[in-house]
């Protein structure tokens, strides 16, 4: 028997929706988790899942404040480019760089640091973005949907 949106009540339409918006929710993170464990961008691969990833990194670089000494903008301050470097350097060297850093130049390493170290394909995108033009110096993730 076919249940139709007039016959629900308020209460329980309320609940559907909620319902619905919840599942559309798991559905867009599922759709995520194949690139994210790839580890890798893909051609073609689904912008949202993209997008998160580099929300993520944002997130981490402001609690990590590598802005204090490479600028706001990661274009470079008190110490070089983050931005420049990701674009002239590969992916190992950026990784190696950031686990192991440059002691007589100032840059700790953050190999120790789990928070960095767990989320580094995430910076790297990030970088990789800012480097390529795919985001701006003034990106801001998107506010997450339960804290609006």
């Amino acid at each position: 028997m076919a249940v139709t949106t007039e016959k629900i009540a308020p209460a329980r339409r309320c609940r559907h929706v909620a319902l619905s918006a919840c599942f559309a929710a798991l559905l867009a993170i599922a759709a995520c988790i194949p690139s994210t464990v790839a580890g890798d961008v893909t051609e073609g691969a689904d912008p949202l899942c993209i997008d998160a990833r580099i929300a993520n990194a944002w997130r981490v670089l402001r609690a990590v404040d590598c802005a204090r000494c490479h600028g706001k903008d990661y274009a470079g301050l008190a110490a070089p480019s983050i931005v420049g470097y990701a674009a002239t350097q590969s992916r190992e060297m950026f990784i190696r760089m950031v686990l192991d850093g440059d002691p007589i130049r100032g840059m700790p390493g953050y190999r120790g640091n789990a928070y960095v170290a767990e989320n580094l394909d995430d910076i790297y995108r990030y970088f990789l973005a800012r480097a390529n033009g795919e985001i701006g110096p003034d990106y801001r993730p998107p506010v997450p949907a339960e804290r609006r």
